[in-house]
């Protein structure tokens, strides 16, 4: 029995909810390794400076991945909408 005297579960998020949220999850990850490949391209031909500026950009989809809560429902859509093409850009080096 839960808390209101229901004997019917009454889940936070649902299971659609939970996949959602996990394959936004790991889209910002796949982003975010995209961005370590080009960092290490860019230590590996010495541009410094590029590489500091790409791990600057995936430091703030880092702490978008750490904010993401499965409760971010239009978020987790807007990211499981924009970040395949956002990470193809990425992997093209046009982001």
């Amino acid at each position: 029995m839960t808390e209101t005297g229901s004997t019917e579960p009454n889940p936070r998020w649902s299971f659609d909810d939970e996949r959602a949220y996990e394959s936004a999850r790991n889209r910002i990850g796949a982003v975010i390794a995209a961005y370590s490949a080009r960092i290490g391209a860019a230590d590996d031909a010495g541009d410094h400076v590029e590489a500091d500026r790409l791990a600057e950009v995936s430091a703030g989809y880092e702490e978008l991945r750490r904010g993401l809560s499965p409760d971010d429902k239009a978020e987790i859509a807007r990211i499981n909408a924009e970040f395949p093409e956002l990470l193809a850009r990425v992997r093209a080096g046009r982001q």
